[in-house]
């Protein structure tokens, strides 16, 4: 099975130095191994945001939100720009950094108000004006989800009504 370097259990313990093997050092790859993030030169567009997303998926926010932020300086112009500028809203939501999260969505909501995650987006611009006790904004940003997207999600759209009442708009 492969070596997973975030996990500390004692089978993962580094073994006393033999004659003719260096000791391990804790927390880094074997001599030779590649490093988490590095990603083959002929890496596409598509690849990078994928693996941002992984990291998603597993909870690493710090290197989602790297990666997020590398893909959109990289491909200015991909289609997926929107997405990954949702996904780095969303790395910055998870570990609370609601200013960041509020920026992030906005961003999405202004520049790429056509990408599919834009009524995520502004449901998650809600949300985080409400961590940062803007209510009226949080209101208005919940508000704004139905009129400027009516066909958005059953899900996004319970979540609004559902945060409305939260809220107390």
């Amino acid at each position: 099975e492969p070596l997973d370097l975030a996990n500390t259990s004692p089978r993962y313990q580094p073994q006393a130095a033999q004659p003719g093997n260096p000791p391990a050092q804790q927390g880094y790859p074997a001599p030779g191994g590649t490093g988490l993030t590095t990603l083959p030169p002929s890496a596409t567009p598509r690849d990078e945001f994928d693996l941002g997303i992984g990291y998603m998926q597993r909870k690493d926010y710090a290197l989602a939100e790297q990666t997020m932020k590398n893909f959109t300086q990289k491909y200015p112009s991909d289609p997926l720009l929107g997405d990954a500028q949702y996904w780095l809203g969303e790395s910055y939501f998870q570990r609370q950094q609601y200013r960041d999260s509020a920026e992030a969505f906005l961003a999405v909501t202004t520049k790429y108000e056509k990408s599919a995650k834009a009524p995520d987006a502004l449901l998650r611009l809600g949300q985080s004006l409400a961590a940062l006790k803007e209510k009226e904004a949080a209101c208005a940003a919940f508000g704004e989800v139905g009129r400027k997207y009516p066909r958005a999600s059953a899900g996004v759209k319970a979540a609004v009504d559902r945060e409305q009442k939260r809220v107390k708009c």
